[in-house]
């Protein structure tokens, strides 16, 4: 039921992002909401939610933005590891924890999105990768604030399952 809702919610979060918030008022056009859900839900709630958030939310705003097809997901896919790892070494996730990884990880996805599509288009000159770093960095890390505690209170409710382990 989890992954059920975790696609459903990066659809929701991807359409979003791709029609509502370029147009917000204080420029939210800079914020990737899927990446920092995604972040906060494999922190919070585990990873194979987040790569459901990462992947499919990914797709869908590349397909709406018309950039290339898997350049999003591939990022949001790299930022869900690393914030997988940083749950792996930290092992309790707590909210400032979560909040700090959101947001460094939406800061170094700003410029890596720019780097990695003018590897694979081109783009006029002029575009500066830091451009919305520090207004994009701000607001993701609002964003996971104010999205980490409901994903923290799932988890707690939420039983923990024991690993599966495989007979040889």
């Amino acid at each position: 039921m989890s992954l059920v809702l975790a696609a459903v919610g990066a659809a929701v979060a991807a359409l979003i992002q791709s029609t509502v918030l370029p147009f917000a008022a204080a420029g939210a056009g800079g914020l990737d909401l899927v990446l920092v859900i995604a972040v906060v839900w494999t922190m919070a709630l585990g990873l194979e939610g987040g790569l459901v958030w990462a992947f499919l939310g990914g797709l869908v705003i590349d397909v709406l933005l018309m950039r290339p097809l898997g350049l999003t997901a591939f990022i949001d896919l790299l930022a869900v590891g690393a914030a997988w790892v940083t749950g792996l070494i930290l092992v309790r996730a707590i909210y400032p924890v979560i909040v700090v990884t959101a947001a460094t990880l939406a800061g170094i996805s700003v410029p890596l999105t720019v780097l990695l599509y003018e590897a694979l288009r081109d783009v006029p000159g002029g575009v500066d990768p830091t451009a919305g770093l520090v207004r994009s960095t701000i607001l993701a890390a609002i964003v996971a604030a104010l999205v980490a505690p409901p994903a923290l209170a799932l988890a707690r409710r939420t039983p923990v399952e024991e690993v599966e382990r495989v007979d040889w």
